[in-house]
This record gives C-alpha cells, structure tokens and sequence, in this order.
C-alpha cells in the first residue's frame, strides 16, 4: 500500500459537526488493521475556510506528509466546498 495514514474527513451543514479521523495503518498485522491516531469533532457553525486551514495545517505536518490519504464526505455541503 502506497499511504500509511488515512483520513475522513465529514463536512457537517450550519447543524451538523464537522468530524476529521485519522488511522494509521498497521504493517505487520492483517490486511485493514488500523490504530486510530487522531479525532476532531469541529465546534458547529465553523466556517468552512477554518476547516480548511486546520485541516492543511494537520495534514502538512510529520510524520502525515505526503504519507495520507483524506477521503472527504460532502455530501451535505456540496462540491465547492469540498473543492476548496
């Protein structure tokens, strides 16, 4: 597998958390074994361009660098969001 780190990461509406998970993936166990290594539940009505930024700045920093995948959820919010 090409990334150690993976991420999700829910873009939650005005009502709804925004969630970010980050899972490390575990080499010598079995294929899908995973730590959990990080969760964030984003305060609601955190603008989306906050998210944004706390989410780069997070996934910027080692060990994640260049070594993670983010899967992002956005469905509720729409594709310019996303996009961003």
């Amino acid at each position: 597998m090409k990334y150690r780190f993976y991420a999700g990461l829910d873009l939650g509406a005005a009502s709804d958390f925004t969630a970010l998970i980050i899972a490390d993936r575990v080499p010598e166990a079995p294929p899908f074994s995973y730590f959990l290594r990080y969760i964030r539940r984003f305060p609601l009505k955190t603008s989306y361009p906050d998210i944004v930024r706390d989410v780069c700045t997070i996934t910027k920093t080692e060990p994640l660098a260049g070594n993670m995948l983010l899967a992002i959820d956005g469905t509720g919010v729409g594709k310019p969001v996303v996009d961003m």
